[in-house]
């Protein structure tokens, strides 16, 4: 049987982006297929990065291109054209999700756009949002290994759920064992790694695992 192919999706907001260098030690040698979401075309040909896809209702910046496959969406509408970005990229077969352009901005769109992650989950991809400061990412039910690269200060998880159970942080300034995390409460914010390799856990519940404050 062929292995299977992992095909790499990213997508460009149209949030208030100075430029996208930051995203290089994200990119590295991978074949990315380009969605940008209505204004974030300014940002990606500002970039250098062609987009292969535009999709928007074109109210904030963004217009159809001659030589771009576009998707024009009405203005009134059940969802954002961030989330139809994501949706394209899955049925163009992307796994993986590369977001940016997604924070900043109304504060109500950042926070639909970091919630946007656990929808992309479960549709069966996953995702990770960064900016030129932040990295954000969904643990759910599950553990991830992280490497400290890029280098960013600080670590926080933050509870989707009501309740996460077995929380297990390894690696940390501040480790866990099995421990419970309530929605709302601060104790897993502001960590910091302390090795090269973080181990997080999460046995049951869903969270946003944040890294902040990037160190160039």
């Amino acid at each position: 049987m062929a292995e299977k192919v992992t095909k790499y999706g990213l997508i460009v907001g149209a949030a208030p982006c100075a430029d996208l260098a930051f995203l290089g030690d994200y990119l590295g040698e991978r074949d990315w297929t380009v969605i940008c979401a209505d204004g974030g075309m300014r940002a990606a040909l500002a970039a250098g990065v062609k987009p292969d896809y535009l999709i928007g209702d074109w109210d904030s910046g963004g217009s159809p291109a001659e030589d771009v496959p576009c998707t024009t969406l009405p203005v009134e509408k059940d969802f954002t054209d961030l989330q139809a970005a994501a949706h394209l990229a899955i049925e163009l077969g992307c796994t993986q999700l590369l977001l940016c352009g997604c924070t900043g901005g109304r504060l109500d769109h950042t926070a639909s756009n970091l919630v946007l992650l656990e929808w992309i989950a479960r549709q069966g991809a996953s995702a990770l949002l960064v900016d030129e400061d932040n990295e954000v990412r969904l643990l759910e039910n599950g553990t991830i290994y992280l490497n400290d690269t890029p280098r960013y200060h600080y670590l926080s998880l933050i509870p989707l759920d009501r309740t996460l159970k077995g929380v297990t942080l390894r690696g940390v300034k501040y480790p866990l064992e099995g421990a419970t995390v309530t929605r709302g409460d601060t104790l897993t914010v502001s960590n910091e790694p302390a090795s090269p390799v973080m181990e997080l856990t999460v046995g049951e519940g869903a969270a946003l695992v944040i890294r902040s404050q990037r160190e160039l």
